[in-house]
């Protein structure tokens, strides 16, 4: 907690741990299983690697305390899980100030219709497609097609993605690892543009590889 706070004095956790063991995340191994705080300061950066998975009461105690505190600015930064997104959790997060912003994961295609169902039940409870943004995993037992996919899906949806280059959890270099369906141009040129929407948004990504 003290290194979070020398990071960012405006981010806090509620709870810590997860209940998956994603082969692509270092949580399981470094916070073992999911549970909650029994307390917490009330800060805008929610970092929990899965707040959805607590229970409705500590979540309803999170969205309850942002409320109370007329908090603005708020940011679920970690990304949340799709799969566990319900129409109680829309409700709530649809209360709170529309600069607040919900960020979704989408890790893997097999996971499309859990991704797209809970997109519609946050925009069905109030929720603008502009609050959400998605994480995008990229480089992981995925093809440059598969993310081109996703990614485009999402900005279909009227959302923004945010691709995220995966990383070995052994990695001793940043942007090292190449999987075998990529090549490091690839990865590259996904990164440059998906990073840069608001700037490049308007050219189609074949269009801005060509002029590369």
């Amino acid at each position: 907690v003290a290194a979070l706070v020398h990071h960012n004095k405006d981010a806090v956790f509620t709870s810590r741990g997860c209940i998956r063991k994603c082969g692509f995340c270092l949580v399981p191994k470094a916070e073992g299983a999911l549970f909650e705080l029994d307390d917490w300061d009330v800060k805008p950066i929610i970092c929990d690697n899965n707040l959805l998975a607590t229970s409705t009461t500590h979540f309803d105690k999170v969205i309850d305390r942002l409320l109370e505190a007329r908090i603005k600015g708020i940011d679920f930064n970690q990304g949340l899980d799709a799969r566990l997104l319900s129409g109680h959790h829309a409700r709530r997060f649809a209360e709170l100030p529309k600069d607040t912003i919900i960020r979704l994961a989408w890790d893997d295609i097999g996971t499309e219709a859990q991704y797209l169902s809970a997109f519609d039940v946050l925009v069905n409870a109030g929720v603008l497609p502009k609050q959400i943004r998605t994480y995008v995993l990229i480089g992981y037992n995925d093809t440059p097609d598969d993310a081109f996919y996703r990614l485009e899906k999402i900005r279909e949806l009227g959302a923004l993605p945010s691709p995220m280059r995966f990383q070995p959890l052994n990695a001793v270099r940043k942007n090292e690892f190449v999987g075998e369906n990529w090549t490091e141009r690839e990865l590259r040129d996904f990164m440059r543009y998906y990073s840069r929407l608001n700037q490049l948004g308007f050219i189609p990504f074949a269009e801005y590889k060509g002029a590369l």
